[in-house]
């Protein structure tokens, strides 16, 4: 007897064997796609050791350029193009939300063309006089406004849209603030001061700058930190750490993202984390003066802070990192497993606004702090700088210190002569005339001078 056995057109299609193992094929191919989902939501970077042992992230794009850009013997231009359309947004953003936006433009860098770098306004009291509020106290800092783009202060980013590139080592410039009718001479001398002092600095140019077809301004651009500046400093292995202006230096618990309105970490990220940082906050949210004093050396390197405390002193620049702005880094080396705090934006440094607008906060002529408790309260104080400054301990390390650097700076011509080199370098420009920068020039050594008699 013949049975006729009607086959489906998935037997007769597929073969024995896979339809046998059906259940397997089936669980191999969800689990590919699950992880063709995950991995290409994942961006795998490339990743490179300095010779210092710091882990950086690769480069997809390194720009050589044509000169090293912090050459102070050749002169140095910076120029940008943006569409009317990606510029309003800029302006729309900020007026509206208060955001700094990026924005998309094309750059000119001492003659290198470098499509596609991203722009973002920098900065929080100096960007004040753009909403009509001026600046500390009501006191309009610059020239800053939207007419004219070229007297914005900017970040440029070389990887925001175009990862993987950098231009010389770096992911971003700061183009630093200008002053109304001044070449910001008095924050390059700062930095030139703290890098000859061998505490930690940021490189500086001064530039041509301009946008589109705005008038032509002189500008200062540094550092800015980035993965590239922290390999810079030259201290092996470790983790830099930038302070947002809105810093409370508090402890608020383990979870590191409790602190994103407080810090940005800046390099080793994906390796390192904010372990070292919560540790220190942690440490100084119980510690009494008397403990302070005897276990301050296990967190921070103790002679850098004292020359830092000093410099700040010495420059007169009450927006410290106990200023209102919170400015400063903070380097933790993975080996001695110690913080060292390092300078950063000194715009009011060596100036006698800094001076003018410490005394309205409350802060002496010296940028030592005479302001009430709850006056410092409202602007937020820095409680490993408090303790530090508070005891007796330190105060003959800070003095020394302090005389040291007032020998090296004041105590000789070296600082009138990096002034009269800043004639050299310094370029003309249709919003700042000879004339300008000489007079500029003239005040801040007049105040150096005074300086020298303190």
């Amino acid at each position: 007897m013949t049975v006729n056995i009607k086959r489906s057109l998935w037997q007769r299609l597929v073969p024995v064997k896979i339809r046998q193992n059906i259940e397997v094929i089936y669980l191999s191919i969800t689990i590919l796609v699950v992880l063709g989902i995950f991995l290409g939501s994942v961006q795998i970077r490339p990743t490179v050791f300095t010779s210092g042992g710091t882990l950086v992230t690769g480069t997809s794009q390194y720009i050589e350029g044509t000169i090293d850009f912090f050459d102070q013997s050749q002169p140095h231009s910076v120029s940008l193009t943006m569409t009317d359309s990606q510029y309003q947004m800029m302006q729309d953003e900020f007026r509206a939300y208060g955001e700094k936006a990026w924005v998309e433009a094309d750059a000119i860098i001492d003659g290198t063309f470098i499509p596609s770098v991203g722009i973002r306004l920098k900065g929080n009291s100096t960007l004040f006089p753009l909403n009509g509020r001026g600046g500390f106290a009501g006191i309009n800092f610059g020239i800053a406004t939207f007419e004219n783009p070229a007297t914005l202060p900017l970040v440029l980013s070389f990887a925001e849209f175009s990862e993987g590139r950098v231009y010389q080592g770096h992911t971003e410039l700061a183009i630093r603030s200008s002053w109304s009718g001044g070449t910001t001479a008095h924050e390059a001398l700062a930095l030139q001061l703290i890098a000859d002092s061998g505490q930690l600095s940021q490189k500086y140019s001064f530039v041509t700058f301009q946008v589109n077809d705005s008038p032509s301004s002189t500008r200062l651009v540094i550092e800015n930190p980035d993965q590239g500046y922290a390999i810079g400093l030259g201290r092996g292995e470790g983790v830099l750490y930038k302070s947002r202006s809105s810093n409370a230096f508090i402890y608020y618990g383990e979870d590191p993202l409790d602190y994103e309105e407080d810090f940005v970490q800046v390099s080793a990220i994906g390796v390192r984390d904010l372990s070292p940082l919560i540790g220190l906050l942690r440490w100084l949210d119980t510690v009494t003066q008397e403990e302070f004093n005897v276990e301050l050396a296990d967190w921070v390197d103790i002679p850098s802070f004292a020359k830092y405390i000093a410099t700040h002193r010495l420059f007169t620049n009450f927006d410290d990192m106990s200023g209102p702005g919170h400015n400063f880094l903070l380097w933790y080396d993975i080996e001695d497993e110690k913080f060292t705090v390092v300078s950063w934006d000194l715009n009011l440094a060596l100036h006698q606004i800094g001076i003018n607008q410490g005394i309205v906060f409350g802060f002496d002529a010296n940028g030592g702090g005479t302001m009430s408790e709850d006056r410092r309260r409202m602007f937020g104080t820095n409680s490993l700088k408090d303790y530090f400054t508070s005891s007796e301990v330190f105060a003959g390390g800070i003095e020394r210190a302090r005389a040291e650097l007032y020998e090296l700076w004041f105590d000789n011509e070296r600082t009138i002569e990096i002034v009269n080199g800043f004639a050299e370098i310094v370029p003309v420009t249709d919003i700042l005339s000879a004339e300008e920068i000489e007079a500029d020039l003239t005040q801040l050594k007049e105040f150096i001078s005074k300086r020298q008699v303190f």
